[in-house]
């Protein structure tokens, strides 16, 4: 499959300060979120969060790993499309009108610092066949370039990776093509399109790489509309995504990584906050990620979705639109 790609134009009747996320996005080589500024955060402010107590501490110590369904692979191929199994972290297995995408695939540790808690459901090589690898964001708890290996040596001759403009360079050989896409930027994939929106978020992977990438969130888009958030901070710009994708029936929304709030909330948002990015897209499903796979923040690796849950019940939400999987869990929609 050789997909092509088109623009996506700004809804003729959105709201002139909503253009904003339609906006110049680069410059001097660079990228930024035209809306809000989100960097890093200085030597400082990472100094001080790290020698700084954690009220989790203990919490943390004695918390139990997740642990993965056996049978993942096997529920998913029995379950009818349109589908997402989550296989941990961010990482989901997608099925939408006969298309199939496995987005940010990581199989290992985030890092050689940052050892995976929760194990895998299932090994990279046994993924059924997918047609697309979508990333989200240069990262390295999203782009891990060992799980990429393994997927290109297992399958890559016919598989199309698609990535945010700069980030063309960290995927490795073996793969049918790499397509590099900005904002807006649909993927035809015979059927489905593949969105890059926008995220509030930043890129480095180096000392001298600082947004020198995009990053972004994925909508699939068939006879059903899938949204994948990657990380993001809470932002105006997921009332924009759901105009102009006014029936995303799943959401694939962080719940983890948000603390302390004061270092984290311009990049990470916590459960009330993608509780209220979830009304925002309009969506009428919410399916929880980036939780219990890494220990990246205070917070002990439960807490986001435990939260998650009890707002739904405090709010007196309709409890089987939300869904909190164990890895290897899947979601069906129909």
């Amino acid at each position: 499959m050789n997909p092509t790609t088109h623009i996506i134009k700004p809804p003729a009747h959105l709201k002139d300060d909503d253009l904003v996320y339609f906006a110049e996005h680069c410059e001097g080589g660079k990228f930024f979120n035209p809306w809000r500024n989100v960097s890093p955060g200085s030597p400082i402010d990472l100094l001080k969060w790290q020698l700084s107590s954690n009220p989790w501490a203990d919490e943390k110590q004695r918390e139990e790993p997740l642990q993965p369904i056996p049978t993942a692979l096997d529920d998913f191929a029995g379950m009818p499309s349109p589908k997402v199994l989550w296989i941990g972290h961010a990482s989901f297995l997608v099925e939408l009108d006969g298309f199939r995408a496995v987005v940010d695939p990581v199989f290992g540790g985030a890092s050689a610092f940052v050892p995976r808690k929760a194990p895998t459901p299932f090994d990279v090589e046994e993924l059924p066949h997918v047609d697309a690898v979508l990333i989200t964001h240069g990262h390295y708890d999203h782009l891990d370039r060992a799980s990429l290996k393994r997927l290109a040596a297992e399958q890559g001759s016919d598989t199309t990776v698609v990535v945010p403009l700069g980030l063309g360079s960290v995927i490795p050989d073996g793969f049918e093509r790499v397509v590099e896409v900005d904002w807006w930027t649909a993927v035809d994939f015979g059927g489905v399109d593949a969105t890059l929106v926008p995220a509030q978020h930043w890129h480095r992977r180096g000392l001298a790489d600082t947004n020198k990438a995009l990053w972004g969130g994925w909508v699939l888009q068939g006879t059903h509309t899938l949204y994948h958030a990657g990380d993001s901070g809470y932002f105006g710009g997921f009332e924009v995504i759901g105009e102009v994708y006014p029936e995303i029936e799943l959401a694939m929304l962080p719940v983890g990584a948000y603390e302390p709030r004061w270092f984290m909330r311009p990049q990470h948002m916590n459960p009330e906050e993608s509780l209220q990015a979830f009304d925002d897209l309009g969506a009428a499903h919410f399916a929880a990620m980036h939780w219990g796979t890494f220990d990246l923040t205070d917070e002990p690796l439960r807490q986001g979705a435990e939260r998650l849950q009890g707002l739904v019940r405090e709010q007196e939400r309709a409890r089987d639109r939300f869904h909190v999987p164990l890895p290897g869990g899947s979601v069906g929609l129909s």
